[in-house]
């Protein structure tokens, strides 16, 4: 593979450098990881999926750009694989890394057999079969994928600056995608690395907030702190850069209001209904007819975001639920 291929110029001053590490997913085919440099200095803002290509790809990019891998600092937006899978093959030991602690402690967490159970439970209690419950619940638990200790792992959280030549990167807490996701602004141009807040190519699927967060206000308030900023661009992580970012984060906001609205016209006209079925009687922007016909992954995302919504409508007192004794929640309307 042609490695300039993979590198684009995409800001000046400072200089940032678009390098596309190699990733199949449901709606992409890499992850957008960012090299900032300044004075000398160079500031990686995430590494991609594990990977030989892409390990490869970003290893022969930094070296283009003439990066020093352990003089250079890195910063991860969040734990998912195609952005932290990379870090024990491209980052040398005693390397600087920036994350969040929240997100550390949830993955942390994450990886555990008692939170494997938890999660097998909440998809019960929404009437999932206890096999596909299984199965959706360890597809939400994803593997280690490197040693912080291996590193010079600095926690990080809003507010919080990394520097990187002449530049001072402000922290902006943008939850909702994951409990700990984080973004980097940068004041003087007003660029923002967003991570997966905000992207084109899909809607970010949301996470499932430990015990009783909601995380869909989580990442409604982090749509509005990211509009606060009047970025001047948005450098996200998947697909290609865009201009009408502002008319995307406008976009995701009333696309999940929406979906609200969907729902609880669906529990008003169908009191009573189970978590699952409501969650199969949203029309999902998917082209497949039988819910049985969706790929499993996909099927994972859409129930864990109905889940999101049930929780939030819950939360907000708009509808109820009530558990019987089959350990199934059913849903009614409250006004």
């Amino acid at each position: 593979m042609d490695t300039s291929a993979c590198i684009e110029q995409v800001f000046h001053a400072p200089d940032v450098y678009l390098v596309q590490v190699p990733f199949e997913n449901i709606s992409t085919s890499a992850t957008n990881c960012y090299v900032i440099m300044d004075g000398g200095e160079a500031l990686v803002v995430d590494t991609g999926a594990p990977s030989d290509e892409g390990a490869k790809v970003l290893s022969d990019a930094l070296d283009e750009l003439g990066v020093d891998r352990g003089r250079a600092k890195w910063f991860l937006t969040h734990f998912h694989l195609d952005h932290a899978g990379l870090i024990d093959r491209v980052v040398p030991e005693g390397a600087p890394l920036f994350v969040g602690g929240v997100e550390l402690g949830e993955a942390r967490v994450t990886r555990t057999g008692v939170f494997l159970d938890a999660l097998t439970r909440t998809y019960r209690q929404q009437g999932v079969a206890l096999s596909d419950a299984t199965t959706a619940a360890r597809l939400g638990v994803e593997q280690p994928l490197f040693d912080p200790q291996r590193l010079r792992t600095a926690f990080v959280r809003g507010g919080d600056t990394v520097t990187v030549g002449r530049y001072e990167l402000q922290v902006v807490e943008t939850p909702g995608h994951t409990p700990g996701h984080l973004s980097l602004f940068e004041p003087q141009s007003r660029i923002l690395f967003g991570g997966d807040h905000a992207l084109f190519v899909i809607s970010p699927s949301i996470a499932l907030f430990p015990r009783e967060g909601d995380g869909l206000q989580a990442y409604l308030d982090s749509i509005k702190r990211v509009q606060d900023l009047h970025i001047s661009q948005l450098f996200h992580s998947h697909g290609p850069i865009r201009p009408d970012f502002e008319q995307r984060l406008d976009w995701l906001a009333q696309h999940h209001l929406k979906r609200l609205d969907e729902v609880c016209g669906i529990v008003a006209r169908n009191p009573r209904l189970s978590g699952y079925q409501i969650i199969r009687a949203i029309r999902w922007n998917v082209p497949f007819d039988d819910w049985e016909d969706i790929p499993i992954m996909q099927r994972y995302i859409m129930l864990t975001q109905g889940i999101v919504y049930l929780k939030h409508l819950v939360a907000d007192g708009s509808i109820k639920a009530k558990t019987y004794g089959d350990g199934i929640q059913l849903y009614e309307s409250v006004r």
